[in-house]
């Protein structure tokens, strides 16, 4: 079994949700295969997986495949924090 190069932790294979923003657009590619770390939560892609997400990246900021809109926020991470 391989372990977490990060924290050394065990590694599971899971399915993820991988987000990235292509063209002003967020992109979210549910149940992607990862490897992912029980205990950091560090995420291992295989290159076929990585090639794959690549594709469907480029077909979605291109227009050519379909994609189901959703709601989503944004925040800067350097927003000014509002005291309670």
């Amino acid at each position: 079994m391989e372990l977490c190069s990060l924290c050394g932790g065990k590694m599971e294979e899971q399915k993820v949700e991988v987000v990235k923003k292509v063209n002003n657009n967020l992109i979210v590619v549910k149940d992607t295969p990862a490897w992912v770390c029980v205990q950091c939560g560090e995420r291992y892609y295989s290159i076929e997986t990585v090639k794959q997400i690549e594709r469907i990246l480029k077909d979605a900021g291109e227009k050519k495949i379909e994609f189901h809109e959703i709601l989503a926020g944004e925040v800067s991470f350097h927003r000014q924090v509002v005291s309670a």
